[in-house]
């Protein structure tokens, strides 16, 4: 079964602005002390940075350092996703184990973000854990996971390896109902042949 690539938790459409804080001058006031909140000062912003490393899959020890300082800002927002943004960096540097715990703690926080099941599904087909992988996929499927297409042609490739043909034949089919030009269904499509009933019962 070849690898999927897994999916970058798409919290940017509903960022207004990235949440960067300028750093305050050397001499400039003194930060106020009667503030009891933690206040974590950036020059960049460590959220965004960990998205776009988990999307690109580049520089992934700087992405991973900025993921891990977003998640210990008490005040960050879209912590969930950067959970998911964090396993699919662990994913790629190899580590399955945290990537799996980092997709864990994403539904922790929001137990209704698809994505987070999909990537874990992802992570547990490489584990060679189907049956654990499809009901995360279903669990995807009906939150509404961002790339669906993603989601019912992995389920058809655990159902084309378990020998269940007609079922993955009709995910690879629902893939491309959902992105006609994903080219990993038509590939997979392209490997059946239809048989009527009647001819297929002779």
């Amino acid at each position: 079964m070849k690898r999927l690539a897994l999916i970058s938790a798409l919290f940017l459409s509903t960022m207004a602005a990235p949440m960067a804080v300028a750093a305050p001058q050397l001499g400039g006031p003194m930060p106020d002390k009667s503030i009891d909140n933690l206040r974590m000062i950036y020059t960049s912003d460590p959220a965004l940075d960990c998205f776009q490393t988990a999307r690109d899959g580049v520089n992934l020890r700087y992405g991973l350092e900025h993921c891990n300082t977003a998640i210990i800002d008490p005040l960050i927002n879209y912590r969930a996703e950067t959970f998911v943004n964090r396993g699919i960096i662990r994913y790629d540097m190899g580590d399955r184990r945290g990537a799996l715990n980092d997709f864990g703690n994403a539904l922790a926080f929001n137990p209704t973000l698809g994505d987070a099941y999909l990537n874990q599904a992802l992570v547990l087909v490489a584990e060679k854990r189907p049956t654990e992988a499809m009901a995360a996929i279903n669990q995807g499927i009906a939150l509404g996971a961002t790339n669906l297409q993603v989601a019912y042609y992995s389920r058809g490739e655990i159902e084309d390896d378990a020998g269940h043909y007609a079922q993955a034949y009709r995910d690879y089919k629902q893939a491309l109902m959902v992105k006609p030009d994903y080219a990993p269904a038509q590939r997979q499509l392209d490997r059946f042949k239809v048989v009527p009933k009647k001819a297929a019962t002779q």
